[in-house]
């Protein structure tokens, strides 16, 4: 069995893992990323992913301090307003950025996204890829941590897991996590549509749960946004049934979103995702720590799922940065736990703030809708609150 030897094992090759691996790349660390699916590094689109991902002002401002902005601009279309209205309560928010040099946030396609960052790490000559690679087996050897992946072994002084909801290090290592299904699924669909989006956002609040449209770039000179709908299983699978005609399709959502965007004139792609949301007991083990969708996962409800993550990675940048200036070892029990005391109240707080939002708009009971339609109307009204819970969504 061939032998790697590193620094940094990242395990996970998709977004998170790739922002990692660049991000302490620079640090002069030799790394190792292994990735379970077989990405063609050379090819132009090396993922399908059809998905996109809400970038906050103050994660473009961290990836603009990487330095990696500078190629995701061109690819990403602004936030600058986003419209909340809750069906329930007929009631609703505007929120505008008060500072008018930034945006609320940005949406960028997954695959533009993951072909910059794997262009960029090409260049750097202390990574190396491992793709199609089965995590099969952790040890441990001295100061070292040693995982086995096909037949190749790799010895690394830390794991930093980056391998999604369904982690494959934290199966191995065991460690304990707390989960919650929502008996819900997110169905996706990219799609034109006749009227431009004007670069506004839009979060519905339904009885099944909450639909948010997303503008998106367009597309040979057409309005083009994603759609983000939460709802119950057997409703979702219907509408990405192969047998369900286009048009009826189109139909059913035009029936929703017609006075925000108009008519769809053309649905690009249609996916579905089953909801759930988790967090870790703690964000480390033994020489390993866990980052992204690893360590935590959140109801989509208010789009700051891989805003989170990015903090993460933030944090674990940071630290392996202080750790060579100190010339202390990494992968020590003190290294970890430092990891994890500075991301865990975070990603807590928002596990927690997701999961009884996303409760209490789907209550529809005469008290309830009371009670929401004062606290937006009393939201609306006070100016220095809303623009705390701006800033609170840039993550500024």
């Amino acid at each position: 069995m061939k032998e790697l030897r590193c620094d940094l094992h990242i395990v996970g090759g998709a977004l998170t893992g790739l922002l990692t691996a660049y991000c302490v790349s620079s640090l002069g660390y030799k790394i190792v990323v292994t990735e379970r699916e077989k990405i063609t590094l050379h090819n132009k689109k090396p993922t399908t992913d059809t998905r996109t991902t809400a970038i906050a002002e103050g994660s473009k401002v961290f990836l603009e301090s990487q330095g990696l902005w500078k190629s995701i601009k061109s690819f990403a279309e602004p936030i600058k307003n986003i419209k909340v209205f809750d069906s329930t309560a007929n009631s609703n928010l505007d929120f505008k950025n008060p500072t008018t040099k930034s945006n609320l946030g940005y949406i960028v396609k997954n695959s533009k996204l993951i072909s910059v960052l794997i262009k960029e790490l090409k260049k750097k000559n202390n990574v190396d890829f491992i793709t199609g690679s089965n995590l099969n087996s952790i040890s441990y050897n001295n100061s070292r941590i040693i995982s086995c992946s096909n037949n190749k072994k790799i010895n690394s002084k830390l794991i930093i897991a980056a391998d999604g909801k369904n982690s494959t290090v934290r199966k191995i290592l065991r460690t304990n996590f707390f989960k919650k299904k929502y008996n819900e699924k997110a169905l996706v669909i990219n799609f034109f549509h006749e009227q431009p989006h004007n670069n506004i956002a839009y979060e519905i609040f339904l009885k099944t749960g909450p639909l948010a449209i997303l503008p998106m770039q367009k597309e040979r000179n057409r309005n083009q946004s994603t759609l983000i709908w939460s709802n119950k299983p057997d409703i979702v699978d219907k509408i990405t049934s192969s047998s369900l005609d286009n048009n009826y399709l189109k139909e059913i959502l035009n029936e929703q979103i017609y006075q925000l965007v108009g008519n769809v004139t053309y649905i690009n792609s249609v996916q579905s995702f089953p909801l759930s949301a988790h967090i870790n007991e703690k964000f480390y083990d033994n020489k390993t720590v866990y980052v992204g969708d690893a360590a935590h996962s959140i109801h989509p409800i208010a789009g700051q799922g891989w805003n989170l993550g990015l903090r993460d990675v933030k944090s674990i940048t940071k630290l392996l940065k202080k750790t060579k200036e100190m010339k202390l070892e990494i992968g020590t029990k003190s290294f970890c736990k430092t990891y994890n005391d500075a991301c865990y109240y975070d990603a807590y707080r928002l596990y927690e703030i997701t999961d009884k939002l996303d409760w209490i708009f789907k209550k529809d009971q005469f008290y309830f809708k009371f009670l929401k339609k004062a606290g937006l109307n009393s939201i609306n009204r006070n100016t220095v609150f809303k623009e705390k819970i701006v800033k609170f969504a840039m993550g500024i």
